[in-house]
């Protein structure tokens, strides 16, 4: 009767133990499947963001030189490119002038009018790169730039005001690029789109605050106006596995919370 009792205790303690086990392999596998739920929610979110053409980044594309243009600008052009600057829903001109020796040009951007809105010069020697994006309220877009040497690229957001002809920096950025749930830097010629959204009227951006992103090249690292430069993500192929990103607090932020929250 005793060993019957003793085997009876070994079986209940047996059968608890198997039980328990199952249930932390169920809550184990559970989890795996939320985390991959996730995932996916996320990269399907994503890709619907990408495929919105109101907040989609736009690159100027190169078009022959007409004759109007030749007559407007009155001085010899290199290359022309077209792209809707004042946010008319009408392809404006920017019209770069054969250069000089030293590599400098005139840039003339002339609206669908034929109306010269900004004259600026354009070192053609520097890494330049550069798309338009409306980001606020305003009609017009705003531009992403990204220009220097190859030891340093500054990578900014500027805001144009065709009355004056002069465009005012708000964001000095570090563009990453996230793809396949990693996290790459976003050079210039890996990033395809920025990764945004319309939250009602208003477009929010992907970025981050909270990263140990430090910039060592020859380019700026300690904007005047901000205390920090924040991380804006893109979608692209990377190129380059370039350094380790930590990056935290992932959220979706507008362009002026972005100001607000990075001004010095």
């Amino acid at each position: 009767m005793k060993n019957h009792f003793i085997t009876c205790i070994i079986l209940i303690v047996l059968f608890s133990s198997c039980k328990d086990n199952s249930e932390k392999k169920t809550d184990s596998e559970n989890s795996v499947k939320e985390e991959q739920k996730i995932d996916s929610l996320k990269s399907e979110e994503v890709d619907s963001i990408q495929a919105d053409p109101e907040i989609s980044i736009i690159k100027p594309k190169t078009i022959p030189l007409t004759d109007e243009l030749k007559k407007h600008i009155g001085e010899e052009i290199d290359s022309v490119k077209t792209i809707d600057f004042t946010g008319d829903k009408v392809l404006d001109f920017i019209c770069i002038a054969k250069p000089d020796t030293t590599g400098i040009a005139n840039e003339y951007w002339v609206s669908s009018e034929y109306k010269t809105i900004k004259k600026v010069k354009n070192n053609l020697n520097t890494i330049h790169h550069r798309w338009f994006i409306n980001l606020d309220d305003d009609p017009e877009p705003e531009i992403y730039e990204a220009i220097g040497e190859e030891d340093g690229v500054n990578y900014t957001i500027q805001d144009q005001n065709l009355q004056t002809g002069k465009d005012k920096i708000l964001l000095y950025i570090n563009p990453v690029i996230i793809e396949k749930n990693k996290i790459y830097w976003g050079y210039a010629w890996d990033t395809k789109n920025i990764i945004a959204r319309k939250n009602g009227k208003v477009t929010e951006v992907f970025c981050s605050l909270n990263h140990t992103i430090e910039r060592d090249g020859n380019e700026e690292t300690n904007p005047k106006a901000q205390k920090q430069m924040p991380v804006l993500f893109f979608s692209g192929h990377h190129t380059q596995e370039g350094f380790q990103l930590i990056i935290k607090d992932e959220q979706w932020l507008s362009l002026k919370e972005i100001i607000k929250k990075t001004k010095r």
